[in-house]
């Protein structure tokens, strides 16, 4: 995952950002901020409703979230989209619906780097190889050992088709060519369950959304798939330390806007969302939920998301992951 701009560097631009004049006719914000959220309530939506109290307070009107889900995120994503370019709706969502989905869904409806602006990208979330304690593998070397040992036998709880953990999942098989077949679910609720129950070994998951089954000893945790290990859980090992790979897979969160916002607008928003996920209330809450914050300017986000498509379609394609 590319580096951030240093927490010194972008605190320099925060105060010049909230103090920019809005463009357009009349002050800026002059009504609430509805923040779209293209999934259901109770998900990572959660990151973004940590930030409201303070937002309202930086940018002086109220900041409310609306979730829209269905559509894999599209429909919260075109409704964003054809809103007002006035600053007053953006979007907060996932690495799926903004860098994977367009390698993996037929007939998109539209592109979100081409047809939406970047805003910033303040919330990360590393993922985790986690087992079954009774039943799975005791250490991701011994997953891969027994898949070798028994082609086909050990399988994998597969939230949803096409998401963050199904590609993880699929490229570290083909990295070690191994048969793990998938066992698809509706959700991440349901694969976790499964695993605890011991009817599937293994699964993918986030460490936010894991943490209570794995802080629970419910499920034994592998490996994750970040660079560096979680300062939530340091005694997780990475993938990587433990040569089994070699790039870090992290899922991320990001704002964005009508694709003609104007800049100063983004710029503020930027300001205030990079000065709340700085800040150590913040960081520390979604530290206790298994997530990390960062700050990125527009532009850096935007090299980013392109950037995470590259390296997510590749491996779809070698995969030969679609979802119809």
């Amino acid at each position: 995952m590319s580096a951030a701009p240093s927490r010194r560097a972008v605190l320099g631009l925060l105060g010049a950002g909230l103090a920019m004049p809005a463009l357009g006719q009349g002050a800026w914000p002059n009504r609430p901020i509805r923040i779209v959220v293209p999934s259901v309530t109770g998900g990572f939506d959660n990151y973004a409703r940590l930030t409201t109290p303070r937002l309202t307070e930086l940018l002086g009107q109220p900041v409310v979230i609306e979730n829209k889900p269905g559509a894999n995120g599209n429909i919260g994503m075109q409704e964003v989209q054809r809103a007002a370019p006035d600053g007053h709706t953006i979007l907060f969502a996932a690495i799926g619906s903004l860098s994977i989905n367009v390698s993996v869904y037929r007939g998109m409806p539209l592109d979100p780097i081409d047809d939406l602006a970047a805003v910033a990208c303040p919330v990360t979330s590393p993922m985790v190889w986690v087992a079954n304690p009774q039943s799975g593998p005791k250490t991701l070397a011994e997953l891969v050992e027994r898949a070798r040992a028994a082609p086909g036998k050990l399988d994998y709880a597969l939230p949803s088709a096409g998401t963050i953990n199904h590609l993880i999942a699929e490229g570290f098989k083909l990295r070690h060519n191994l048969d793990i077949p998938a066992v698809p679910y509706r959700g991440t609720p349901p694969a976790q369950l499964d695993v605890v129950a011991g009817r599937v070994p293994v699964m993918v998951d986030s460490l936010g959304a894991g943490w209570g089954h794995i802080s629970a000893g419910r499920v034994r945790p592998l490996a994750l798939t970040s660079r560096e290990r979680s300062p939530r859980a340091p005694e997780i090992p990475t993938a990587i330390e433990l040569g089994l790979d070699q790039t870090d897979y992290v899922a991320w969160y990001a704002y964005m806007a009508p694709k003609a916002t104007p800049p100063g607008i983004i710029a503020r928003l930027n300001a205030a969302l990079n000065q709340v996920a700085l800040e150590d209330g913040y960081r520390d809450r979604l530290r206790e939920m298994g997530a990390g914050t960062q700050a990125m300017t527009p532009e850096a986000q935007l090299d980013f998301m392109k950037a995470e498509r590259t390296k997510w379609g590749d491996i779809a394609r070698a995969a030969n992951i679609e979802v119809v």
